[in-house]
C-alpha cells in the first residue's frame, strides 16, 4: 500500500527592487540544482516504497515457484527469521536451507504478502508490517502477520528480520481449506454395496458438511452425516458424525508431514449402546480419487477386523 505524500506549501516574499529579485532567483536556482541532486541520491519515500514492494513480490514469486535460492537471496547475511512457532532460523545460508526443506517436504500452497503500512525509520531502513495469506483453490485467505525489517546494502533492499504471528481469526477457513480438495461429489461401487457421498461448505466457510448414503442388497440405505469443524483450543481439525440407525461420535484429524495422508482417530457409540473405536483413513491419490479403509478398529474393547481399502472416484458434472 502506497502511502500517499502530503507537500508542503511554502510561500516566499519578494521584493520590488529588480536586483534583489535578480539575486533572489540565483540562489533559488542554485537551491533548487541542490535539491535535484539530492533527490537523484535519495529518492523519495513513495519511490522506496515501491522498491519494497518490489522486494515482496520477489519473495511471492519465489515462494510461490518453490525456488529457494531466489528466497534466500532476497534476505542479509546476518538476517533473523522467527517464525509463527516462535522458532528463530539465523543467517541466509540457514534460511535458504530451510526453504529447501519446506518447499521439498510440504505441497505449500502460494503465499502472498500484503503490506498495510511501510516506514522509514532511518536512512536505507524500512519497516513493513501486514498480512501473511495462502492461496487454496480460488480463495486468498489470511493465516499470518508479518512485521519485517528491510536495510539498503550496495544500492539493494535486504531482509533483516522477519518476524510472523498467527491470526487466530483466520485459523478455521486456513486449516479446513487443507481438506477443500473434498468438496463436491463422491462414489465407490462394490458387488454388493454401493455409497454416494455429498462434501459443501456450510455458509460462511466455517464448517465442512459431509452426506454418506449406504445402498446393501436387500438392506434399507443407512444415511451418515458427517461435520467437520476447528478446535481452536486443542488447535486441530475435530468432526462430529451421526448415522440414521442412531449411532454418533467424535474423531480428531491428523495429517501426516508431507504425505496427503490423513488420519481420523474415531470414537462413537452405537444404536445399540456399544463403544466403537476407529482409525479411518483417507489417502489422496489425486483431485479425483483417495483411498480409504477403517483399521484398528473395536466394539467394546475387542479388536474387529480391519475394512478392505477402497478407492472413491469423484463424481464429474
Amino acid at each position: 500500500m502506497i502511502k500517499t505524500c502530503k507537500a508542503a506549501l511554502m510561500v516566499v516574499a519578494l521584493g520590488l527592487v529588480l536586483p534583489g529579485l535578480s539575486a533572489h532567483c540565483q540562489t533559488m536556482g542554485k537551491g533548487a540544482k541542490a535539491a535535484s541532486e539530492s533527490l537523484k541520491k535519495d529518492p523519495p519515500e513513495s519511490q522506496q516504497e515501491i522498491e519494497i514492494r518490489d522486494v515482496l513480490i520477489a519473495l511471492e514469486k519465489a515462494g510461490g515457484s518453490k525456488d529457494a535460492e531466489k528466497a534466500g537471496s532476497l534476505f542479509a547475511e546476518d538476517t533473523l527469521f522467527i517464525d509463527q512457532s516462535g522458532d528463530e532460523t539465523s543467517g541466509r545460508a540457514a534460511l535458504r536451507d530451510r526453504f529447501t526443506q519446506l518447499y521439498k517436504n510440504a505441497p505449500l500452497p502460494l503465499r502472498g504478502l500484503h503490506p498495510e503500512k511501510t516506514s522509514f525509520p532511518a536512512p536505507n531502513v524500512a519497516l513493513v508490517v501486514g498480512v501473511v495469506s495462502r492461496k487454496y483453490d480460488q480463495d486468498d485467505l489470511p493465516a499470518t502477520r508479518f512485521s519485517m525489517l528491510l536495510v539498503k546494502q550496495g544500492g539493494r533492499w535486504l531482509i533483516s528480520q522477519v518476524t510472523e504471528t498467527v491470526m487466530q481469526s483466520a485459523q478455521t477457513e486456513s486449516h479446513l481449506h487443507e481438506l477443500s480438495w473434498l468438496i463436491g461429489d463422491w462414489q465407490v461401487d462394490k458387488t454388493d454395496a454401493s455409497a454416494r457421498m455429498n462434501v459443501e461448505w456450510a455458509p460462511g466457510k466455517k464448517f465442512i458438511i459431509c452426506k454418506c448414503i449406504l445402498n446393501k442388497n436387500g438392506k434399507d440405505p443407512q444415511i451418515d452425516n458427517q461435520v467437520i469443524g476447528w478446535d481452536p483450543q486443542n488447535n486441530n481439525i475435530v468432526s462430529w458424525h451421526f448415522d440414521s440407525n442412531g449411532g454418533f461420535g467424535s474423531g480428531t484429524w491428523a495429517k501426516r508431514p508431507g504425505e496427503n495422508q490423513w488420519t481420523v482417530n474415531v470414537a462413537g457409540v452405537g444404536a445399540d449402546g456399544s463403544n466403537t473405536r476407529a482409525s479411518n483413513v483417507f489417502t489422496q491419490k489425486s483431485g479425483d480419487a483417495f483411498v480409504w479403509q477403517s483399521i484398528h478398529r473395536s466394539l467394546d474393547g475387542v479388536a474387529v477386523t480391519d475394512t478392505e481399502a477402497l478407492t472413491v472416484q469423484r463424481v464429474k458434472r
